[in-house]
């Protein structure tokens, strides 16, 4: 190495040659961010990517397109902009549009001051004319056969099946609890389904009023009335507090939706149903049971009120 045109003697060149390399890495490393001053991420980073905003239109199209792929050729309709009504083929043209016409006059009543809140999202409602398309669909897409031979609600997969062989008012029954879901999510199945079949046989006597009369549940519940095992078990004040495990009860399921259905009927027959469901579903957080509330809208607790109800029940 040479230094100013001077010749260096060989130790002192290696000794200048670390001298420097160790004086270079020094002023590198003044340079260069420690672990403590590295550059730290940007405070506000540009978050994920949010999720297109829900779209009613084509959510709509995609269950006509589904239930195309599925069944072929359908007849479409809509109610109510959330309901997507399907008829499949071998469904009488006729007995379809009569179906169609019940299902809108009645959804233009349930939300003509029944229930506030409308589902936003679609709900697909699927009707067959015979039992053996509609348990084929329910095991082909829903994985299991039709718990009920008439119709289901799959709020999972927002969908309604319904099967018109057994009788029609499984319709205007069906498409009751989107509305409850919407409207009183924390309502218990007895009250729920005892709305829904109250309107099992509904009576539209002008639009946006709706009434239910009294229908083939009854022979059960006057059955248990007369029976002293089955007693206790059809009273107004026994469904006050009820699970919903136990209103699913294997051997009193079909008393229970019969009590429900005639408790709901009774109510309404003397303009009280929709006060007590709405003030229920208000106050919910200080009245689980609904007994407060109940009280409050007839004069009567819900033991008081079991003999007045029995007794309107066997003029029926």
């Amino acid at each position: 190495m040479t230094f100013l045109g001077a010749r260096v003697p060989s130790d002192a060149m290696a000794l200048e040659h670390r001298l420097f390399v160790l004086a270079l890495h020094l002023a590198l490393g003044a340079c260069t961010p420690s672990a403590d001053t590295k550059p730290r991420p940007a405070e506000k980073r540009e978050e994920a990517s949010a999720p297109p905003p829900y779209d009613l239109a084509a959510d709509r199209a995609r269950i006509v397109a589904a239930a195309r792929d599925d069944l072929g050729d359908v007849t479409v309709d809509t109610a109510a902009d959330i309901y997507v009504l399907i008829g499949t083929s071998g469904v009488d043209a006729g007995a379809l549009a009569a179906n169609w016409d019940l299902a809108k006059r009645a959804i233009d009543a349930y939300l003509n001051g029944r229930f506030d809140t409308k589902p936003t999202r679609a709900v697909g409602v699927i009707v067959f004319e015979d039992d053996a398309r509609y348990q084929a669909y329910c095991r082909a897409h829903l994985h299991s056969a039709c718990e009920s031979p008439t119709g289901i609600y799959h709020p999972d997969v927002r969908l309604i099946v319904i099967n018109t062989r057994p009788r029609l008012g499984t319709l205007t029954h069906e498409i009751v609890h989107p509305l409850v879901e919407a409207d009183f999510p924390r309502a218990p199945l007895w009250f729920n389904e005892g709305i829904a079949s109250l309107f099992e046989a509904p009576v539209i006597p002008k639009k946006g009023e709706i009434h239910g009369v009294k229908n083939w549940r009854l022979p059960r519940l006057l059955s248990a009335m007369r029976s002293q095992k089955e007693n206790y078990f059809a009273r107004l004040d026994t469904l006050f507090g009820m699970t919903d495990d136990a209103f699913r009860d294997h051997h009193l399921e079909k008393l229970h939706y019969a009590t429900a259905r005639f408790v709901c009927q009774w109510l309404d027959s003397r303009d009280w149903l929709w006060p007590f469901y709405h003030g229920w579903r208000d106050d919910f957080a200080n009245d689980a049971t609904g007994a407060k509330t109940f009280e409050r809208v007839t004069g009567m607790s819900p033991a008081a009120a079991n003999a007045p109800w029995t007794a309107w029940v066997h003029t029926l």
